[in-house]
């Protein structure tokens, strides 16, 4: 059984105020040093989650084009010692850009940055926008992926991946960008336990399958191979007979998680009710890493509640770990951890808190944050958020919850 060992919470002094119902938490941990960003607040620990310290994302570094917006992303590379903080900046018609900052320490005043605009990417990009970002390394790269859409209409153009040296990043030298794009799939996710070949996916409704990228660290190609999966239902997710459903109101069927580990790729995204699911589930695919051909299918459900939402990481030992959202059938959004049992294909979960209410928006954030725990082999390291007295955004209360098998 899985069993949660430490459970943090963010108050309104750690946030700023700044938290949204939207949260989508985002969770970097060297040890006892963590950083969450959401939107629209960033917060730091040097105790291990016990104290949390406020960092403003809208001044501690400084303005540029249209102004900081929303999505943040923190990540540690723990190769090179160094935080990597990205965040999204606002559109305007000619478009937004997106800044990558890094820091030694991730103290404030410690950063340096760097600004990235579509044009940056490819000159012939113009009246575009970036949004909905992932952020995984490889052994010599960062690795950023985005959806582009235009500022004119917001209708979505193309997904594109950009390649940043670490050594680069390490240095604060001028960076050369590498990009490869696709106008065919969108919202591609990373494989959390890459090594040298970055590994991102994103699905097919057509055929139905998913379908895998590489981008190894020594080539400037990307491959793509195509496994059929089963198929899926995306919609609706909140039921109208149902009040406890509304926070799935804004869910899709996007890959929100993704990893590598002993041989096996696996992707996760959330599937709506069908006749075999009363509830919206988790949809989960494993992949043979050598062959390409599917393993199972260890989906994630319930027969009285929904789960959504899904993100997932190997442990340092390789176990394969998630932190997901469940609700629905009288249940306010809670958040849940857990870890799959190879041998039976099932998921053992524990529920940590959950919501006192509805969100009064309808509507949740789009994803979720889990990571090895850097000091310890079996552990995980994750981040989530609930309601609690509440259901405004001064009610959310961010969270980081340590776990274990």
């Amino acid at each position: 059984m899985t069993a949660i060992v430490d459970r943090f919470e963010l108050d309104l002094a750690a946030t700023g105020g700044q938290a949204g119902t939207i949260t989508e938490p985002s969770l970097a941990c060297s040890g006892k040093r963590i950083m969450v960003t959401g939107n629209w607040f960033c917060s730091r620990s040097t105790t291990g989650g016990k104290t949390w310290t406020f960092i403003d994302p809208y001044t501690e570094l400084p303005p540029a084009g249209a102004g900081f917006c929303c999505d943040q992303l923190v990540h540690y590379c723990k190769s090179r010692r160094l935080w990597i903080w990205l965040l999204q900046f606002s559109a305007n018609s000619s478009g937004n850009m997106i800044r990558v900052a890094v820091s030694s320490s991730g103290e404030p005043g410690t950063w340096t940055w760097w600004d990235t605009r579509p044009q940056d990417i490819d000159e012939n990009w113009t009246q575009v926008w970036l949004d909905y970002p992932d952020m995984a390394e490889s052994d010599s790269h960062l690795l950023l992926s985005f959806n582009v859409y235009s500022t004119t209409s917001n209708r979505w153009q193309k997904a594109v991946v950009l390649r940043l040296s670490l050594d680069q990043l390490k240095a604060r030298q001028q960076l050369i960008r590498k990009a490869w794009s696709t106008t065919q799939f969108g919202s591609l996710r990373f494989a959390r336990g890459e090594g040298g070949t970055a590994i991102f996916a994103s699905l097919s409704t057509s055929r139905p399958s998913l379908e895998i990228f590489r981008w190894p660290d020594s080539e400037s190609d990307v491959s793509q191979d195509s496994v059929p999966v089963t198929p899926w239902s995306n919609g609706p997710y909140a039921s109208s007979s149902d009040a406890t459903s509304a926070w799935m109101n804004r869910l899709d069927d996007r890959i929100t998680g993704g990893w590598s580990s002993d041989g096996i790729l696996g992707f996760a995204w959330t599937a709506s009710a069908d006749a075999l699911h009363p509830f919206p589930y988790v949809r989960v695919v494993r992949v043979n890493e050598t062959t390409n051909e599917r393993i199972d299918e260890p989906d994630l459900w319930n027969s009285d509640l929904a789960w959504a939402y899904p993100a997932i990481s190997p442990n340092q030992r390789g176990d394969v770990g998630i932190a997901a959202f469940c609700g629905a059938g009288g249940r306010h959004p809670t958040l849940g951890v857990g870890c799959l049992d190879p041998s039976t294909g099932l998921w053992t979960m524990t529920l940590g808190a959950a919501s006192t209410h509805p969100p009064a928006a309808q509507a949740w954030g789009d994803y979720l944050d889990i990571q090895a725990d850097p000091r310890r082999t079996t552990y995980w390291v994750a981040s989530g958020f609930t309601l609690r007295g509440g259901g405004s955004r001064n009610n959310i209360v961010p969270r980081v919850v340590v776990f274990k098998p």
